[in-house]
């Protein structure tokens, strides 16, 4: 299949044309290409080998339904067969976005804990509006995200493999990635191994070591594939699983997952050890899901906090009241606690409540209250940063409404009607 020289002009399935202008990187599928397309720079990925038409079919479909998420570096049009190929128009990647494996080998570091936890619920967020669509990924590895390191912001590429769950057009994934009844051949890709797979991203993006790889991938002098069956199919055994310690990490070695297990809220161990738990390996539709995951990530970023006494990033845990400080090891006072559906805010100075822990449909970075501490009483309150008003209802009964931009008292046992049938409770 011949490559594309600069000035070629290329039809689209849309009636419209790109013109290539140069390469800006290949792979084993193909070429990407810098092209002019409606007046703007996008890129083409150009392929260099034979797909079916089925794989052209589904690409077709993808790029006419849109995509599932803004995270999605989606196909956006698809050409015409020509050339001997055919290929698809997409965003080009903005600037400041690295890719997952320098997170991984520590080229760059994510600004801010609460940068490397808003990568988390990105990640979450797309994948549950794709599986969502009644769509699998299929091939979720290391190579399909780049990620802003100053604000955690994700963008996924590679979405010419993602089909209707339970259909698979020929790509398989990657060893270290796949689910285990993938390694064992025992099935094609679904979204029940996107749920293992994902499992795994979110694992490196908080320890920066694939959860699989420990002593015994150590003592494995050069990969086969038998080995790779052994490591992560049906035998495969998490690092950190307290039933079986034959596969923990290696000291000197995996310093990362040493280092930081331990570190974050025990309800994000607890949810990693079920993901790779026997169970989970051997019945798929035992595993943990995009939603589970997206709660956790939801909680996990109101349990962040700046410490009092350093000024530090560390994590408050609602229900416990023996609380340090990560960084300086000083004891921080319980704050009260906001239970409102699914999630426990805990309410110390500059806590954010966002829509979707009321749960209310949008942005997930939109927040409808803040905690501020009153110029005059020094006390702490709920700002209401919401467009409808709030009726606060305190222990003796008394109700008072909270319109948009007023504000509330902090009290033990006061509830708050949000809107029409979401209600949070203030507890010790």
């Amino acid at each position: 299949m011949a490559e594309l020289e600069q000035g070629t002009i290329i039809k689209l399935l849309n009636g419209k044309t790109c013109t290539v202008d140069s390469e800006l990187g290949r792979g084993g599928q193909g070429i990407v290409y810098l092209v002019d397309y409606c007046g703007g720079d996008f890129a083409l990925k150009w392929y260099t080998r034979d797909y079916s038409d089925s794989f052209y079919n589904n690409l077709k479909r993808n790029a006419d339904s849109g995509a599932p998420s803004n995270a999605f570096l989606w196909p956006l049009a698809v050409t015409e067969k020509q050339k001997g190929s055919f290929g698809y128009i997409m965003k080009l990647r903005p600037r400041g976005y690295r890719e997952f494996s320098d997170f991984m080998l520590a080229k760059v570091q994510f600004s801010s804990m609460a940068a490397n936890i808003n990568a988390a619920i990105k990640i979450c967020d797309a994948f549950q509006k794709l599986h969502i669509r009644g769509l699998s990924y299929q091939d979720m590895n290391d190579g399909n995200f780049f990620i802003n390191p100053r604000n955690g912001d994700v963008l996924i590429c590679d979405n010419d493999n993602v089909a209707p769950d339970k259909t698979n057009l020929g790509i398989i994934g990657k060893a270290g990635y796949l689910a285990p009844e993938i390694v064992d051949q025992k099935t094609m890709p679904n979204r029940y191994s996107d749920y293992f797979s994902m499992a795994v991203i979110l694992f490196i993006l908080f320890y920066f070591n694939r959860p699989f790889e420990g002593k015994k991938i150590a003592g494995c002098g050069c990969m086969t594939e038998d080995m790779e069956k052994a490591f992560f199919g049906h035998n495969a055994v998490f690092i950190m699983d307290p039933l079986d310690d034959s596969n923990r990490p290696v000291p000197g070695l995996h310093t990362n997952v040493i280092r930081r297990w331990g570190l974050f809220p025990k309800s994000m161990e607890k949810l990693f050890i079920q993901a790779f738990s026997k169970q989970s390996i051997l019945f798929p539709e035992k595993r943990v899901i995009d939603r589970e995951w997206m709660t956790l990530m939801i909680q996990l970023r109101s349990m962040l906090c700046k410490c009092p006494h350093c000024g530090e990033e560390t994590f408050v845990e609602p229900d416990s009241s023996n609380q340090v400080c990560l960084d300086c090891g000083r004891n921080i006072e319980k704050p009260m606690v906001l239970k409102v559906d699914k999630f426990r805010i805990p309410l110390f100075q500059g806590q954010k409540i966002y829509n979707v822990q009321l749960p209310v449909d949008g942005d997930l970075n939109a927040i409808v209250g803040e905690v501020v501490r009153h110029s005059m009483t020094n006390r702490l309150g709920i700002k209401n940063y919401s467009t409808f008003t709030w009726q606060a209802i305190d222990p003796a009964g008394d109700v008072h409404n909270v319109s948009p931009e007023a504000g509330m008292p902090i009290k033990n046992e006061m509830k708050i009607k949000f809107k029409m049938g979401i209600n949070g409770l203030i507890v010790k």
